[in-house]
């Protein structure tokens, strides 16, 4: 691969990673914007992420929905349930749902 082209390909990434920084600081101002426009934020994020195989931190992860990349937001647009360790997330707009361990076994310390 020729060094312009390299050098196009870093700067694509660059400007990738910028936005989606960007767009997760605008996602989690929820005084700023209202939610028509923090929806939209993140599914720009969640587009992006997948365009230029960009992982989403953890923080993010649990207020997207993998499926229809919907905001979740407790009550409103997603339904949280806690049942045998596992946390359980309905997305009430496709109807996906995604389990995720809270608890963790101790191991036993002598």
């Amino acid at each position: 691969m020729s060094r312009r082209r390299q050098r196009q390909r870093d700067k694509r990434r660059q400007h990738a990673i910028t936005s989606r920084n960007n767009l997760q600081t605008l996602l989690y101002d929820v005084s700023g914007h209202s939610f028509e426009h923090r929806q939209t934020y993140a599914r720009h994020l969640y587009k992006i992420s997948r365009r230029h195989r960009l992982r989403l931190s953890n923080e993010t992860k649990e207020v997207l929905c993998r499926k229809c990349s919907t905001l979740l937001v407790q009550g409103s647009t997603s339904r949280v349930r806690l049942r045998n360790g596992m946390k359980i997330r309905h997305c009430l707009h496709c109807g996906n749902v995604r389990r995720t361990p809270y608890k963790f076994k101790q191991e036993a310390s002598v």
